[in-house]
């Protein structure tokens, strides 16, 4: 017979891993019930309403791969020709995935960029100082804006949002008006 190495061993050990499903190690928590789930996304269906009855588009994603796929297939779909990209997270993987994108000065028709804060109650985007594409908005055709869920403020939440603008600079401020400029605009928030 012949010996298995410890290296097909681990694969072996992984496989069944895979394929097995352990028994939960907390039987007390049941997550089927609907009382342990939390909300995907906290975002005001009023403003996605807004956001998407002006023309917009909106979509969720779930960390930064699914990002670039979905940007990736946006691109495409909608010909929005090469993303210009100055994210700190973006750019890296962007290379990493040698998936074509340039750098803002070089924009051609679609900037892709982030935000500070979504204020779902005054339908206004923040966008700070140190996030320098806003620059370029005035030469793009479509913009890409992504976020997080957190940086998504409720009227509940204002505490939490008070502190923020007392330790940052959120300079520019941008109702829902001013992206009707835009030929297309994608809103994609992070559950």
């Amino acid at each position: 017979m012949f010996e298995i190495t410890p290296k097909e061993q681990l694969l072996k050990n992984v496989r069944k891993g895979l394929v097995q499903p352990l028994s939960n190690k907390y039987p007390l928590l049941n997550f089927d019930k609907q009382l342990a789930k939390s909300n995907l996304i906290r975002t005001d269906e009023s403003f996605i309403a807004s956001w998407v009855g002006k023309g917009f588009f909106f979509a969720l994603y779930n960390g930064v791969f699914d990002l670039m796929n979905q940007l990736n297939n946006i691109q495409e779909v909608y010909n929005l020709g090469p993303l210009a990209i100055d994210d700190k997270t973006l750019s890296p993987l962007f290379n990493e995935n040698e998936m074509k994108f340039l750098p803002p000065e070089g924009i051609q028709k679609t900037l892709c960029s982030g935000f500070s804060k979504l204020e779902t109650t005054s339908e206004t985007l923040y966008f700070g100082s140190e996030l320098h594409p806003i620059k370029y908005f005035s030469s793009c055709e479509n913009l890409i804006l992504f976020g997080k869920s957190s940086q998504i403020e409720l009227p509940e939440e204002n505490k939490y949002f008070t502190e923020i603008m007392l330790k940052n600079d959120l300079k520019v401020q941008l109702p829902l008006e001013y992206f009707q400029r835009f030929n297309s605009v994608f809103l994609f928030i992070e559950e």
